[in-house]
This record gives structure tokens, sequence and C-alpha cells, in this order.
């Protein structure tokens, strides 16, 4: 068979996705087992304005190999793709292209400029799904949606009424977060909190009819301007006898009221706090408790209001700031200013300071998440992996959870399904004719905010299943199996999908969560555009093969860590190995059939045979177990060992003179068959992790058919590995004593081979071998393997006795078991000029040595370099130490 000598991934990859894609392969329907068990996963739907990152490809990663596992373990698997529309994210993107052309969404007007938007999205929008074809994510492309799709809109709308109508979701005044900058309003999630150092600024406030003053601490001493009252905890005996105090509020000739609250800390500044119900959300609830006025000094664009005063109106906040705090020096009412370190709330795509307002918003009650709530505290589900911390960090949230405020003062967007009536009454209803229905009138007004982007995201699992409408993709998908995101948005999302999947569904969104690590850039630090730091997937696919890239971002599973490329390089060289060890296989398989070569007999099988068909099962069982647990790392490893270790290096070894026998004969086309099946086996074991590859090769093994597909796809349209069974490991062909005998053969072959590396001699140079093994059973495998031994290890002869007896002039080496060999070297090397060089070698390492030393001994070198780097020295310097060891062995075994 003629195949290339060098595997060619682009080309592969174009291929066999193009193939899948158009076969249907992705599709549930594939699956034609009317009792198979369901298998489902919604993606986090990207941003539609987003390109892949590291993120993206570690969690499509995973989802592809759980998706691809449970394919091809007989599964009706669904994995639904979409797009998210990220409300201001793409409107802000829409503007900046409106700005470049000289105009304005505002010049547009609202109609226009949706249909902008519209056209973006098909014309720049969804590149991230085509990148997703690269990254091999086996997702159903039929059923991809987009939260904008009139089905999705309409699941909107539908859970908006139906909580409206349930008191779950009001239209009144609240505390919100309000960006000046994008003009509209966040929720909590939205708003970063960033330690800031600042100032502390202690303001004296007279108390009426008295010498007497309160001072308070504030970091925002403009906000005072709409004071109301001055709070102080009840249990402070500095301020018991001034509750119910009047005090003068110094700028405003206003008076307000000392109160006394729980809430209040004793030991923040004076114990005494100013109260600003109007644009403090702690504030707020302590104004509430206490029905103090609101007084609203700050507006919508970060100025000072008319209620601030004359003398601020109109100023942005921080020189409001500055003039408020000249003014109290003035007065002599400032007593100091501090420095202070404390917390700022920043919008979490413009950066911009956060303001705290009071304003007539959408919202959505608390009570939502009691349900969930219920289920964490009662039953741990959904099941959280790792459930350290994640599951606390889940069950804190929803116990401390505020009511979401939903409206967003944007245009792109789900717009709120609300009319008003001109008599001022509110119509929530799923479409236009709806509401004239029930306002019984036309002339109506529907809101103008649109939904925060998470409303519908909430929706995901069922809405792209089809609710509202009881679909059959619905009853058959959900609820999901589980959910691959990352921890940092357990709140924005995992929690609001609970919430809605038990408030519409009566079921929880998904099984398990399984929250991935974090890809940090080679220095630890985060990825990010503004940092410039990030490391683009689509160009690791380009340079190593998307095979290779895949199994590090399997690897990382829940662990943060730093990309390192090598590893990627180091799993390109796995796929040269795989390449090359499948074109030796098909080079020499003339004559053979997978499937075929092993007979029934298990007891007639040669050992070595017996040992691979026990590791290979061993393997798929540990593998498939790995998987299940969501022990990606495990599984990546115990394949790579496998076809590296066991079926490359020592199977293919052992086998090899069988198989290239120049005489065709059944023994040969039998020994070829027993190759090309545990290659097979190999590949199919591979696959989710590896998939372009594995189908490459595979669909070049001889014999291959539909008949090797699993059951459940019985007479598809395409033949491919990724519908092939994948092995599970069978307890009965596990087999011990194969194994135990195998590992005491290839210790063997090992301890002789790095004795040759050693003592230098020649490849071509065969050695006499001496074995000494007082185990008879041992000494038994060793005489039964004695002709592969000698050519592995390439001995001129072999002598296996009870006891070994060798000159002294050999170098050793102890087995397991008590056994014993040696190499005899008189002849091979000259003693004298071996001497030679392994004392320039030991003093060349104790140099090496005393350098290490000194460098780990310098306090100040060890605290400031890379852990990493301090290890990697600790490590060289102890295997200097072992290497100086054999050597001094060496030298003495060649004394004169």
């Amino acid at each position: 068979m003629d195949i290339p000598k060098t595997y060619d991934p682009k080309q592969a990859e174009e291929r066999h996705y193009a193939k899948w894609e158009a076969g249907g392969c992705f599709a549930p329907e594939i699956n034609r087992d009317a009792a198979a068990p369901v298998y489902s996963i919604v993606i986090p739907p990207p941003n539609v304005t987003g390109s892949l990152h590291m993120g993206h490809a570690l969690q499509h990663t995973l989802m592809d190999v759980l998706t691809r596992f449970k394919r091809m373990s007989g599964y009706r698997t669904l994995w639904v793709p979409g797009e998210d529309h990220a409300g201001i994210s793409t409107q802000i993107v829409v503007e900046r292209e409106l700005k470049k052309e000289g105009t304005s969404r505002h010049a547009l007007g609202r109609e226009k400029f949706l249909e902008r938007v519209w056209q973006w999205r098909h014309e720049s929008g969804s590149r991230i799904m085509q990148q997703m074809r690269r990254e091999g994510a086996s997702v159903d492309w039929s059923r991809q949606r987009f939260t904008m799709d009139e089905g999705l809109s309409r699941a909107v709308r539908e859970s908006f009424v139906r909580c409206y109508e349930e008191g779950l979701i009001y239209h009144g005044e609240g505390m919100i977060n309000w960006c000046p900058k994008d003009q509209t309003a966040l929720s909590d999630l939205e708003v970063d909190k960033e330690a800031q150092a600042g100032k502390l600024y202690y303001l004296q406030y007279p108390v009426k009819g008295s010498d007497r003053r309160v001072t308070v601490a504030t970091t925002r001493p403009e906000t005072m301007l709409g004071d109301t009252a001055v709070a102080v905890n009840p249990s402070d005996e500095r301020y018991r006898d001034l509750v119910g105090a009047t005090l003068e509020l110094p700028l405003t000739g206003r008076e307000i009221v000392v109160v006394a609250d729980e809430f209040v800390d004793p030991e923040f500044g004076t114990g005494a706090v100013k109260v600003t119900p109007a644009h403090d959300p702690n504030d707020y609830a302590m104004g509430l408790r206490h029905e103090l006025p609101l007084v609203k000094v700050i507006d919508q664009h970060a100025r000072m209001t008319a209620d601030a005063g004359a003398e601020f109106e109109g100023l942005d906040r921080y020189e409001a700031r500055e003039k408020v705090v000249a003014r109290f020096e003035e007065l002599g009412l400032l007593e100091k200013v501090s420095d202070y370190e404390f917390s700022i709330s920043k919008c979490g795509r413009c950066r911009t300071v956060v303001e705290p307002l009071i304003s007539l918003q959408w919202f959505c009650k608390a009570e939502l998440a009691r349900r969930p709530l219920e289920l964490i505290r009662e039953r741990h589900e959904p099941r959280f992996v790792p459930e350290v911390p994640y599951e606390k960090v889940y069950r804190d949230w929803l116990e401390n959870l505020h009511d979401w405020t939903l409206s967003r003062q944007l245009w792109w967007g789900h717009r709120i399904p609300a009319w008003y009536t001109k008599d001022g009454r509110t119509i929530v209803a799923r479409s236009e004719e709806e509401a004239r229905e029930r306002a019984g009138t036309n002339e109506l007004t529907q809101d103008t905010d649109v939904l925060d982007t998470w409303f519908s995201s909430a929706l995901w699992p069922m809405s792209t299943l089809g609710w509202p409408d009881e679909t059959e993709d619905l009853r058959t998908f959900y609820p999901t199996s589980v959910l691959i995101t990352a921890r940092d948005i357990i709140f924005l999302w995992v929690s609001r999908m609970m919430m809605t999947g038990m408030h519409f569904m009566g079921e929880k969104a998904f099984e398990d969560v399984f929250i991935t690590g974090t890809v940090f850039d080679k220095h630890g630090q985060r990825m990010s555009k503004m940092k410039n730091n990030g490391v683009d997937p689509l160009e690791m696919f380009d340079r190593y093969g998307v095979d290779a890239t895949r199994l590090v971002l399997a690897s990382i599973e829940t662990t943060d860590t730093r990309w390192n490329e090598k590893q990627v390089e180091s799993y390109r060289n796995f796929a040269n190995k795989i390449w090359n060890a499948a074109r030796f296989c098909l080079m020499n398989s003339e004559g053979a059939r997978v499937g075929e070569g092993f007979g029934d007999d298990r007891d007639a099988w040669a050992l070595h045979d017996r040992w691979i068909v026990s590791r290979l099962n061993r393997t798929a069982r540990a593998v498939g177990d790995a998987i299940e647990k969501y022990q990606f790392h495990l599984a990546v490893q115990t394949l790579y060992h496998f076809f590296w270790d066991d079926f490359c290096d020592w199977y293919i070894e052992l086998t090899k003179a069988e198989v290239t026998a120049e005489e065709e004969s059944a023994a040969r086309a039998a020994a070829r068959s027993r190759v090309v099946t545990v290659l097979e086996q190999a590949l199919r074991l591979l696959h989710p992790f590896m998939p372009f590859i594995t189908e490459e090769l595979w669909q070049m093994l001889p014999g291959v058919g539909e008949q090797h597909l699993h059951p459940a796809y019985t007479g598809a349209p395409v033949v491919t590995i990724m519908l092939a069974a994948y092995p599970r490991g069978q307890e009965e062909l596990i087999d011990e004593r194969a194994e135990a005998e195998v590992r005491a053969i290839i210790e063997l072959v090992s301890r002789v081979r790095n004795i040759r590396s050693e003592m230098n001699i020649k490849p071509g140079e065969a050695v006499p071998l001496l074995v000494g093994a007082p185990n008879e059973s041992q000494r038994a495998v060793f005489e039964a393997g004695a002709s592969q031994i000698a050519r592995l290890v390439r001995a001129s002869n072999i002598s296996i006795t009870e006891n070994l007896d060798a000159p002294r002039a050999a170098a050793r080496a102890v087995l397991a078991g008590g056994a014993e060999l040696a190499v005899p070297l008189e002849g091979l090397i000259d003693f004298a000029q071996e001497r030679e060089r392994l004392r320039k070698e030991e003093e060349k390492l104790t140099k090496e040595a005393e350098r290490l030393q000194s460098q780990l001994a310098n306090e100040n070198f060890v605290s400031r370099a890379p852990a990493e780097k301090v290890a990697e020295l600790r490590q060289r310097l102890a295997d200097i130490g072992q290497r100086t060891g054999a050597l001094r062995q060496s030298m003495e075994a060649f004394a004169e």
C-alpha cells in the first residue's frame, strides 16, 4: 500500500469534516436504534461579534470529546450550536462603523439602525461558527440557533409575559447600576469590582442648636449634596444621645436626621455614616427601612442635577467632588483627608465608573431562585465538577440574590413586550396585536428598552429545543446532560438557566456542570485583546494540526494553566508517531484483515499477543471510565502511553519478525491481521480526542467497512470511524500473568539498552548477554522469549541460568523478582579510553553541580526566580547526583 511518508493535517481536516457534515453524521437522526439512550449538550453561545479564542477552543474540545465518545457508545447524541446576539457589544460594533461613515444610530433612527445591525450580522457576524468547523466540532448544524431568531424571540416574549402575570417581573423604581458612557442599566453581574487607591474624606455636619458636630467619612464627598440622614449603630455609646437629632447639611440649606441602624459598622471611619438613598445601594435599603426621602443629585450623564444646588448644577461628578471638598475646607468643616484603598465599580465592558441611580426599570424578583436553591441544598443538583468550590459558590449566590434589573437602554436586542396607553396603563403581551386586544385601543406606545442579553440566554437549553412548544426535541433532549463552561459565568448564566428550567419545565436544565480551568499566557497573565497576549487557536491548528492542539486543550481539564506551545509540539510529534506506526503496519498489510488473526483459543496465542490484547482492554476500560468521570487529562495520558509505549515501542517490535517475514504464509497474514486489528481498536480509542488523523488512517485499514460500525448506525450513509463502536474493555481479556511476564522482558531489554548507551557500545555491535534468574517461572519466561530478546538488544548470544556468573569487567543490572543480568565488556570497549572518558564526564558534571549549588544557595535568586525555574534546577542537581554515582560505579569496574 502506498502511504505518504508524512501526515498532512490540513488536507485531512478539510476533507473529513466536509464528509461528516454532508453525511449527516452529527445529527441524532443518524442513530437508528429506537431504544438508544440520549445524550445532549447545548453550546455556551459565543457572541456574534466574537472570534475563536482559547477559552472557546478549550470548552469546544471537551464538549466534542464527550459527544464523540457517547455517539460511538451508541447514544443518540445532540450537540446544539448557536450564537448570542450580544446586545451592547454588537450595538457598539455597528455604531463604530456608522461613526466612520460620518453618521450615527440616532441619525438613522431605530428601524434603519436595526436593519443595519442585521445586515452586519449576515455579512460579518457568525465568523466563529465557521471557525468551529476547523476545531472538528461535531455539532448538529441543522439545529444551529441565534438568540434573535424568531423561535427564540417568541420564547423570550412568552417567558416575560408568564413571569409578569405571575408577579415575578415588575416595572418600578429601584436602585440600578448605570453606565454613563453606554447609557444603559447594568445588572450586578455586569459590573466589575476593582481595588483602587483613593481618599477618605472626613466631613463635619453641625448639630442643630448646638456647637457639636458629627463627623462622617466618605469616599464620595459629592454625594453629600443628596444626603437625607446620618446613621449610627444603635449599640454605639458615642452617638446614642444623638439618635433622632437634627443636623444642618452644609452647602444645601437642608436639615437631616440621625437614625440608628444595625447595618452601620462602628469600626468604619468615625462610626457615623452619611446616608444618600438615591446614590448608594446600601443607603437605598436603609432609606426604605427609615422612610427617608430621595434626593437625586447626579443624572444619567454623571453630572450634577438642579437638586444639587445652583452652585454645582451641570458639573461633572469629579469636578463637583473637588468643589465640595474645597467649600468644606473654606467653612472649616473638612476635618481631614486620608489615603484609603477601596473597591470601585466599573462597567464590565467599557470600564467606565458605574453610577448607582434610582431609575424606573423592569425587574425580575429573586424569588425565581427558590426552587434551584432547594435543589442544590437538598439533592446537590446539578452536580458540579469539581464540586469544591463551585457548588458552594453557586449556592451562596442563590442565597443572597437581589432582584435582577432586566431592562437595557439599547436598540439591539429583544424589545420589552410592554405597551403603554395614553391614560397611563401598562399592557404586557406576546404581540402588539394581543396588546391592542387587551388594552381595547390601537393607540399604544411600546417600551423603548430591550431586555438584558442574559434573559434570552437563560432560556437557551429550552428555547433551542423548541420551547414554548412541546416539540419532539424538547421531550427527547431536555434536560441536557452536561454544561461545560467557565467559572466566571456561574452567576450570569448557569444559575439563570437553572431558574428558568425549574420554573417553566419543572426540571433542572442539565445533570452536570463541568467548570473548565483558565488558559493564561506563558507568563501567567490572563489573555486579553488589551494586553495583546492572546494565543490564536487557529494559528496553533495551522502550525501543529487540530488533533495535537486538542490533546493539549483536553489535558487542561479544570486546572488553570499557562499556555505552553512546546506541549502542542510534543503532541504533534505524537501524531507523527501514530502516522509512522500505522504506515509501517499498512505497508506490511498484504494478506491482512481487521478482526482476523487471533483465533478463538486464547491459550494458543503468543505471549506478546495475549499481552497487547490485555493492555488494549485495560486501556479501553481506563479511558472509558476517565471520560465518564470528566478526567480528560488521565484519559489523554493513558492513551498516549498505550499507543507510544505499549503498541509502538514494544508490540510492533516484538511482532516485527513475523510481520515483515519475506515469505508469504498463513502465519505472516495472521500476524499482520493481529497488528492492524489492535491498531484499529487503538484508533477508535483515540478518535474522540484526535478525530482527523484517526479517520484518515482508519479508512486505509484493510477490511474496514460497515460491519465495523456500532449496530445503532447500521445503514448509515457514511462509513466512518466516528460511528464505530467505542471499545469499552472486556474483563475476561485482561491477562495479569501475560502483563507481568512481558513486563519482565521489557525491563530486561530496557536495562541492556541502557547499558549499551551508557557504555557507548556501537549500535551495530552485538554483545554477549548473561542472565541469572533464581525464580524458575521467570527463567522460563526469559528462555521462551530469548530469540526476541536477542533481536531487541542485539545480543550475540544469551546465557540464561539460575545464578549469574559474570566477569568483573561487566556492566550489571538488577531486575525485579531477584533476577540479574550482565554484559561482559572485554573486547567491546577500550578500558583505558573508557576510564578517561568517564573521568572527564564526572569532572564536567561536578562543575555543573557546583554551579547549580551556588545558584540555589543564593536566597536572592531563589526568591526572585520563577518557581518552575527553581524546581527545574533542583531536579537537574538531583539527576547529576544519580549520574555521578553511576559513573563512579562504572569506573570501579574498569579499575586496573
